[in-house]
């Protein structure tokens, strides 16, 4: 059987942009907070913000990586 997670990462969230993944996120949080959810309901949507917030911490990770690589390189290039 398929799990949640998979289906996610099948259905593209993981290609998603950063803004797109929290701009999801925020909805599902606010559903959650809402509290007019079901409990299967809520399950899903909690495991679907769990992957969503993982994917928004590896792209934030990404881009820190790539600022970090650019301003070494900035450096290099001007002797600072």
């Amino acid at each position: 059987m398929e799990t949640l997670l998979q289906m996610f990462t099948q259905k593209g969230i993981s290609k998603m942009n950063f803004e797109d993944a929290n701009k999801r996120l925020q909805e599902i949080v606010a559903k959650l907070e809402n509290g007019n959810v079901s409990l299967d309901e809520a399950t899903k949507l909690y495991e679907e913000g769990v992957t969503l917030a993982k994917d928004c911490y590896k792209q934030l990770e990404n881009a820190k990586g790539k600022i970090v690589n650019l301003k070494e390189e900035l450096e290099k290039y001007t002797g600072e």
